[in-house]
């Protein structure tokens, strides 16, 4: 799905809403995401969930990236995934808000904690924005989105026309019109 302009920090903001960031931190126990419990409840073997951003400077992709070692149980993952995203669109507590806030503002700055991770962040900032911001100003915009935004970026997501893509196997893949 496609997001344009500032929608791409909300599109990012919605991957956290949903807790599947690319890379959550965690110092003990398991990552217990919307998107993994979700999943978790069809499945019965082991499998992923995650939801991916890319933003550009005028348009971006938001998506699923799932898999599961049972090819059988994928559309399963699959379908459980895209209901979190429509719930998202449904509205998010104040609760859920601050939690996703929390956890990309950490990972804003768990980013830019290093001079690797600070070089390739003004250059992700300077491509998707056409200027790099400090570590400061993203938080502040982090802060500064609401409830209202997030549920327009799942809205526009779950309403958007999928597309699929595989690696492997294609055998167990769902078509496009059961996923809608």
């Amino acid at each position: 799905t496609q997001s344009t302009g500032s929608s791409g920090i909300n599109a990012e903001y919605g991957g956290y809403l949903v807790g599947g960031s690319s890379a959550p931190s965690v110092a003990r126990g398991a990552v217990q995401t919307k998107l993994a419990v979700a999943a978790g409840a069809v499945v019965g073997g082991p499998f992923t969930s995650e939801a991916v951003n890319i933003s550009y400077r005028d348009s971006g992709m938001f998506g699923l990236s799932v898999s599961a070692a049972n090819g059988a149980e994928l559309g399963d993952v699959l379908k459980s995934s895209i209901g979190v995203i429509r719930g998202v669109g449904q509205g998010v507590t104040d609760e859920e808000l601050q939690g996703a806030k929390n956890r990309l503002k950490l990972s804003v700055l768990n980013e830019r904690s290093s001079v690797s991770g600070v070089l390739n962040s003004t250059a992700t900032e300077a491509l998707a924005g056409g200027a790099a911001r400090s570590a400061g100003d993203v938080c502040a915009a982090i802060d500064a989105l609401t409830a209202e935004d997030v549920v327009a970026v799942a809205k526009k997501v779950a309403t958007s026309q999928p597309v699929l893509v595989t690696y492997g196997s294609a055998e167990d893949m769902p078509i496009q019109r059961e996923l809608i």
